[in-house]
């Protein structure tokens, strides 16, 4: 019987706790992507095994076509607003129309917020692309 209670009060703490490998998301961010209203993010920040701080997220495709080699522009910002970092990001694979992928970016340092668009992407089969 100790042995029971015991056990319930290990698994009682080991799921308050969580697990650990687990990103430790703050606010949640969706928006339009800065480029297309057809390619949109959804992201957040978090941290990784070890304390890294990173952003992750989706990118959603509302075309009809599927979107390649996208490309992000993570800004680290202070709490002033002004930006303290900059990372390039890519989301791996082909975004599907009507679907997400999701996209991790690794940051060298934390921030007190951040920005995150896309810079670039092209629609598969040519012609339409987004890019500045």
């Amino acid at each position: 019987m100790k042995a029971i209670k015991a056990l319930v009060l290990v698994m009682g703490a080991i799921l308050a706790v969580g697990p650990i490998a687990m990103p430790t998301p703050a606010a949640a961010v969706s928006a339009p992507s800065g480029i297309d209203s057809r390619i949109r993010l959804d992201w957040e920040a978090g941290t990784k095994r070890g304390g890294r701080p990173v952003i992750q997220g989706y990118v959603y495709n509302d075309h009809g076509r599927p979107a390649v080699d996208v490309h992000l522009l993570v800004e680290t910002l202070d709490a002033s607003g002004a930006v303290t970092a900059r990372t390039i990001g890519f989301v791996v694979g082909t975004v599907q129309f009507n679907d997400r992928v999701y996209f991790e970016v690794p940051l060298k340092a934390t921030g007190a917020s951040y920005r995150v668009t896309v810079t670039s992407f092209d629609w598969k089969g040519g012609g339409g692309g987004g890019g500045m």
